[in-house]
């Protein structure tokens, strides 16, 4: 993939563009559930099998958020998808900082490596360069 693409989900939408060593996924234009969450992270490991990447970088700006009661679910359909093979940053646009630091502590328990930041640059350096 050369050129930004952009790709309808269900109740949202995911514009990839390649970026150096990694693919960079803008997801928008809808409001997050946990059904929505688990459309989405399932789509994006699909895209990054299919296209032999093994570092995301997810920009996601979503109205709502996943309740902490259903992130142990959203864990387990990340593992399903993939994410144990996919170093992943993940960029938080809304206000569920919170929220996401617990699903990144419990991604990492399954040995997966993600991080959530609320800036973009600080995210792409942890996933180009690491900690």
């Amino acid at each position: 993939m050369t050129a930004a693409r952009t790709v309808d989900g269900p109740g949202f939408r995911i514009q990839y563009l390649p970026g150096p060593g990694y693919l960079r996924a803008h997801v928008f234009d809808g409001v997050d559930s946990i059904d929505v969450s688990i459309a989405m992270w399932r789509m994006l490991g699909a895209e990054c099998a299919s296209q032999g990447v093994d570092r995301l970088l997810v920009v996601e700006d979503l109205a709502a958020t996943v309740e902490t009661a259903e992130l142990e679910r959203l864990a387990q359909a990340m593992e399903e998808a993939g994410f144990a093979r996919i170093r992943t940053a993940f960029v938080e646009l809304r206000d569920d900082i919170a929220g996401n630091e617990f699903g990144e502590i419990l991604c990492r328990e399954r040995g997966m490596a993600i991080r959530v930041f609320s800036d973009e640059t600080e995210a792409r350096r942890w996933l180009v360069y690491g900690d």
